[in-house]
């Protein structure tokens, strides 16, 4: 079929007009070790938006995963329970640390880790093949193309992919990124959405399964000031003026029975997946 779009290209066009993308993606463990205390922390009560992620995932007892991208361990944790072995790769150390200790806290011990960028990692040499392979919320690669199809290289039945449908913020949060960050700077954050994988897999004769659904994601916090405190350490380390971000979780959060108050964000989302056999 001719091409009309090159999916691929277009991707590479909209990664490298960002400089922050561009910077994240050549040193993306100096990025995540500065956020992994923050990355536990915004991830510590995902409890729904996790459920809803295994939910899709079909994986069966005594297969081994490979979780690319598997950040401090949200769903690597619960899958070790019933795979016979999980992998577990992620460039920054200081993210496995966190997922190391999760492991130990869950008591399994069925699992290994392995810090490196997938851009550097090879098949058969660093990592080999597995059942399954999962990359949810890491699709963040310059050349999507060549990462995708080491993904599919990498499974021997399935890889499952997660990433956003539509634009990557609600309109209230995409207000409090332009307040923090500026117009321009905003609209160059993020990454487009799961319709370019989903092409860019069209192209390579891989003709994914996609479900749309909205993922539920929560965040408790003791206060405004800690959620404000907890946003900056995740997103702007080292911000300042924090009045923005004060004003936002002023506006957004609800108080529960306890007096916490929870944060309850609902995003569209892609789930992706195929099957190896038979396609």
């Amino acid at each position: 079929m001719h091409r009309i779009i090159d999916w691929n290209e277009l991707w590479k066009a909209i990664y490298a007009s960002s400089p922050d993308r561009v910077e994240k993606g050549r040193e993306p463990a100096a990025h995540w070790n500065r956020r992994a205390a923050a990355y536990r922390r915004a991830t510590r009560d995902e409890r729904r938006a996790t459920e809803q992620e295994l939910a899709v995932l079909d994986t069966r007892p005594g297969e081994t995963v490979l979780d690319v991208g598997a950040g401090t361990g949200r769903l690597a944790v619960p899958i070790a329970r019933t795979a016979a072995h999980v992998t577990a790769l992620d460039p920054s150390e200081g993210m496995l640390a966190v997922l190391r200790e999760q492991m130990a806290a869950a008591g399994w011990t069925n699992y290994s880790c392995l810090q490196k960028r997938w851009e550097d990692t090879v098949i058969g040499r660093d990592v080999e093949p597995h059942d399954v392979v999962i990359a949810a919320f890491s699709l963040g690669f310059y050349d999507l193309a060549t990462a995708l199809e080491k993904l599919d290289a990498a499974a021997r039945r399935a890889v499952y992919l997660f990433w956003h449908a539509g634009e990557w913020r609600d309109p209230d949060e995409m207000a409090l990124y332009r307040a923090v960050f500026g117009e321009e700077a905003t609209m160059r954050k993020g990454y487009p959405d799961y319709i370019y994988p989903v092409n860019i897999l069209h192209d390579a004769g891989i003709y994914p399964n996609v479900r749309i659904y909205h993922a539920v994601w929560d965040a408790v916090y003791d206060s405004v000031e800690d959620a404000a405190r907890a946003w900056a350490a995740m997103h702007n380390p080292g911000m300042d003026d924090l009045s923005p971000v004060r004003d936002y979780f002023a506006k957004t959060l609800q108080r529960d029975g306890a007096g916490k108050y929870i944060e309850t964000t609902v995003r569209p989302t892609a789930a992706v997946w195929w099957e190896k056999e038979g396609r």
